[in-house]
């Protein structure tokens, strides 16, 4: 398997037909209210009205997305874990800046285990120093020559 460990919220890994995604910040194409378990897709958002309104108790509608200060979804946490439990035969990192602990840890726990590890950034990053193979160009190009 191939699993996907994504900062990004806007859903594209899924569009482009990825089913192994952990969207660790959560997604644009689903809301929750913030008042009782409503949760439905974006679709059903009504724009006609700001903030959007649940349907089930009038209480306020957002997106599934992590804000700054909040906890990651547990159900993310716990996909990564569980990826991480069953082992991985490479690690690529791409286009991130690996800040976040979360974000580094699958280039560090591979580093230490022997696994190799590929960075794909234009840029020095946090784990730079742990990559056994770096491309220091962008993603679509770097991709685009790999697969090739």
């Amino acid at each position: 398997d191939t699993w996907i460990l994504t900062q990004n919220i806007d859903g594209f890994h899924r569009s482009a037909g990825n089913q192994n995604v952990i969207e660790i910040h959560g997604t644009l194409e689903k809301v929750n209210c913030m008042s009782c378990s409503y949760t439905d897709s974006s679709d059903a958002i009504s724009t006609d009205e700001l903030p959007p309104k649940c349907p089930k108790c009038s209480g306020i509608l957002r997106h599934e997305v992590v804000l700054f200060g909040e906890q990651l979804p547990s159900a993310e946490v716990n996909k990564l874990h569980q990826v991480f439990n069953e082992g991985f035969d490479m690690v690529f990192s791409i286009g991130t800046t690996s800040v976040f602990p979360y974000i580094a840890q699958p280039v560090m726990i591979a580093k230490r285990l022997g696994v190799p590890t590929v960075e794909i950034n234009p840029g020095d990053t946090e784990v730079s120093h742990l990559a056994d193979y770096r491309f220091r160009s962008g993603a679509a190009e770097t991709l685009r020559a790999l697969w090739s």
